[in-house]
């Protein structure tokens, strides 16, 4: 089946204990179908529920988008009333506080097009790395529709408020470059890299990576914090295997092998 006639979908792959969540759908430029949003919450169920899984990559089908946003071809018919607005929403919605509520570390690899949806994907991952291709643009003055608040809450912490505005007055693009000096993304650099980097985070201690994300994403939760479950993933790494394995391999002067547990 061609490109052109395959649905487009979300699927999985895990290697060297990474999870690789790869939206495809290149022949719309990667951009999500009601089936693909709704797919997600499921996809990344699994992928937290593996020991073998120690980090998480997202990333686009081919080399010309990551994500181009929802599929708006779909809006006659899916959001066509209130009540289906309501279920759309709802749906996309589910599925990108999944992504910020994931435990282990989360990177998107951003290759081409990041629109709309795509850029909230994006600004639910821990880090985001784009190529020189990579081009930025949430277009929803275009559209006319409302980007959600806690996403632009998101967008708020990384840019600051008057790169943000400008993003969302303007509806315009923004190069990996421009979207680099405003902290958009972390780096400019290849999927290879990413890669890699993600293998490097995958050979830490899985415990740690989880404390340490618990208490920052707690410390900028815009809804209340809640610092005892961060002081218990603490002691939870002090009471752990890998503590005992960590100090062990250092003053061994040998790598450490971490279980996450």
């Amino acid at each position: 089946m061609s490109s052109e006639a395959r649905p487009g979908r979300i699927h999985v792959a895990v290697e060297q204990h990474l999870g690789r969540v790869v939206i495809d759908h290149p022949a719309k430029h990667n951009a999500l179908t009601f089936d693909m949003w709704q797919s997600l919450p499921g996809l990344l169920d699994e992928l937290e529920s593996r020991d073998d899984v120690r980090a998480i990559v997202f990333e686009g089908a081919g080399d010309r988008a990551f994500a181009s946003g929802s599929d708006i071809s779909q809006f006659g018919e899916q959001r066509d009333t209130e009540e289906n607005v309501r279920r759309y929403n709802a749906t996309v919605e589910r599925a990108i506080g999944r992504i910020g509520a994931v435990r282990k570390p989360t990177l998107a690899f951003i290759n081409g097009y990041c629109f709309g949806g795509g850029v909230a994907i994006a600004l639910h991952c821990d880090m985001r790395y784009g190529n020189e291709q990579a081009q930025f643009c949430i277009p929803a003055g275009k559209v006319g529709v409302g980007y959600h608040e806690l996403w632009l809450h998101r967008l708020a912490q990384l840019v600051g408020p008057a790169h943000a505005k400008e993003i969302m007055f303007t509806a315009r693009r923004y190069t990996a470059d421009e979207a680099r000096q405003m902290g958009l993304v972390n780096r400019i650099q290849t999927r290879e890299e990413t890669l890699d980097l993600a293998r490097t985070i995958a050979g830490l201690a899985p415990l740690t990576h989880r404390a340490s994300k618990l208490a920052i994403e707690t410390s900028t939760a815009p809804d209340g914090r809640d610092w005892q479950a961060c002081k218990d993933a603490i002691l939870d790494c002090f009471r752990s295997a890998d503590y005992v394995e960590g100090r062990e391999a250092f003053t061994g002067k040998r790598t450490p092998v971490f279980r996450g547990k």
